[in-house]
């Protein structure tokens, strides 16, 4: 039992005894006792009055000692309120290195409400949005409007991130990204890319330039190599050794400028609209010949639901989906064994056509999955090497089928070969047997 609990129960019973006894010297003992339980009533009211004085004037000061049970209830309230002011300071301390924290990053940092309302934001994403004071509590989507952002602030989990250009003219351009936290709110960090895309653009224009600047060398280095060739006798191996190892190298260098400059075609052309459909039929048949006269007769070349295209067009350029398609089929040719099966499938859906070149040969190590799309990347250094790759096939398709909103999709286990499968967009205007 608490003391001042035990304290105020000794105090109502001293009061109960003393007016049982006076009562009884009286003859009226049970007068006296409710006379005695008044008393001690009133007396705790107003005890109970001062207490609530001091926590109406905000707990200022020490409680009144009043004695019993009230002292310890002040005190108790007393003690309570001191952690609660220590806590108080300790959670201002926090708040203000935070505060201070986030107004020290490069960042923007903006806070929504679970309804899209803009709640806080940090002094970096003033200035990347231009926000005022009065823009707290106004839907985000009504100070970026872009159709990307809104679509990618609505959605539900969250994926990535989504870049904006604000301003043509100062070509300044913002990285977007979205995360829940709490009961719904959203954290929006702003990173400030417009440096990083200046210098990809300077990137592709350096490649591309200096990838064109080198063709005209190349070709004369390759003319007079072959010039050399028909001049010298047969007597002169070692000659005709090195200039074969010259031609060999002047046609990679050639295949890599041509590869270079595709390259920076596509990273500068992101999208691209087709209003003429292709015939897919002719276009495969044309690249398996192809792949059959790479191969001359060291792999076995099948084909699987080809006659299902006497009709079927797909929305790319030509060009395009012979590239995309192309490359992944001579790389398996190229790149595997003899002996090795190779089955090009095709298999139609509702709005795509599913193209898969699957071989039976070396396959791609797991831990290189992911990368195998990346410019230069090479898995197997020494196999690229002696089959004259440039590292950019696999990339050029990524990029190619990516500007028409179509996916490359890999599988493959070492040792038991590859799966290439490119979804293409197919015209609306095909219609099935």
């Amino acid at each position: 039992m608490r003391p001042g609990l035990q304290t105020e129960l000794w105090r109502l019973t001293y009061v109960g005894l003393f007016s049982l006894l006076f009562g009884f010297s009286v003859g009226q003992p049970l007068l006296l006792l409710i006379a005695g339980g008044m008393v001690y009533l009133i007396w705790s009211y107003r005890r109970v009055e001062n207490i609530f004085r001091w926590i109406d004037r905000g707990m200022r000061g020490t409680p009144p000692d009043e004695g019993g049970v009230w002292s310890e209830f002040g005190n108790t309230l007393n003690r309570q309120k001191r952690r609660d002011k220590s806590k108080t300071s300790k959670l201002r301390a926090t708040i203000a290195r935070i505060s201070s924290l986030t107004e020290a990053l490069d960042e923007g940092i903006i806070v929504l409400r679970k309804d899209l309302t803009v709640d806080l934001w940090n002094s970096a994403a003033k200035h990347y949005l231009q926000l005022r004071s009065s823009d707290r509590g106004t839907p985000i989507t009504n100070l970026l409007r872009q159709p990307e952002f809104v679509r990618y602030i609505r959605q539900r989990p969250f994926s990535g991130a989504v870049e904006l250009p604000l301003d043509r003219q100062t070509e300044r351009t913002l990285k977007i990204s979205a995360s829940e936290f709490g009961r719904g709110e959203i954290v929006v960090v702003i990173h400030d890319v417009s440096a990083l895309r200046q210098l990809e653009q300077l990137r592709r224009e350096f490649v591309g330039n200096v990838s064109h600047e080198l063709r005209t060398p190349l070709t004369v280095i390759k003319g007079y190599t072959e010039t050399l060739a028909g001049t010298i006798s047969q007597e002169q191996t070692g000659t005709h050794r090195a200039l074969e190892q010259i031609s060999q190298q002047v046609k990679r260098m050639q295949a890599l400028a041509d590869d270079l400059i595709v390259m920076s075609k596509l990273e500068s052309e992101t999208s691209v609209a087709c209003s003429e459909p292709m015939d897919l039929l002719p276009a495969l048949e044309q690249l398996l010949a192809d792949a059959k006269k790479l191969s001359n007769g060291r792999h076995q070349i099948q084909t699987e639901g080809l006659e299902q295209l006497e009709r079927c067009q797909v929305l790319m350029r030509s060009e395009d989906c012979t590239s995309a398609v192309g490359n992944i089929l001579f790389n398996a040719v190229r790149h595997n064994p003899q002996g090795c099966d190779i089955t090009l499938t095709v298999v139609q859906r509702i709005d795509s056509v599913e193209v898969t070149i699957r071989d039976e040969g070396v396959g791609i190590d797991s831990a290189n999955l992911p990368r195998i799309t990346e410019r230069f990347f090479r898995g197997d250094n020494s196999r690229n090497s002696d089959t004259g790759g440039t590292g950019l096939g696999l990339a050029i398709v990524k990029h190619t089928l990516q500007r028409y909103g179509a996916d490359l999709t890999i599988t493959s286990q070492l040792g038991r070969g590859s799966a290439f499968t490119c979804q293409l967009p197919k015209a609306p205007s095909f219609e099935s047997d």
